[in-house]
């Protein structure tokens, strides 16, 4: 296990790299009392190496919620992420 410090779920691996992608709810008191005027944020965290002794952890995406609301789960593929949500729009984007 890798901590994070959010509340992540819905785990997929890139099938080429092994590499881990989480879609993250960074404060889960929002996302648990929903109010649009306050809304949930969205953060995907990438995770590679995760069954070394030092796996190496990055934000690859992170919005307060006014973009793209309670973000649950990503999928990467040729150059491109598509980040699903709990109650909002999806968001497809390209990696840098």
């Amino acid at each position: 296990s890798v901590a994070v410090g959010r509340l992540c779920e819905n785990i997929e691996v890139d099938h080429v790299t092994g590499d881990v992608w989480l879609g993250c709810h960074p404060d889960a008191t929002k996302l648990s009392k929903f109010d649009p005027e306050e809304p949930p944020g969205s953060e995907i965290i990438k995770i590679k190496s995760i069954i070394s002794d030092q796996p190496v952890v990055t934000l690859e995406y992170g919005d307060d919620g006014h973009e793209l609301m309670g973000s649950t789960v990503a999928v990467p593929y040729e150059g491109k992420l598509l980040i699903g949500t709990l109650f909002h729009k999806a968001l497809y984007c390209s990696l840098k």
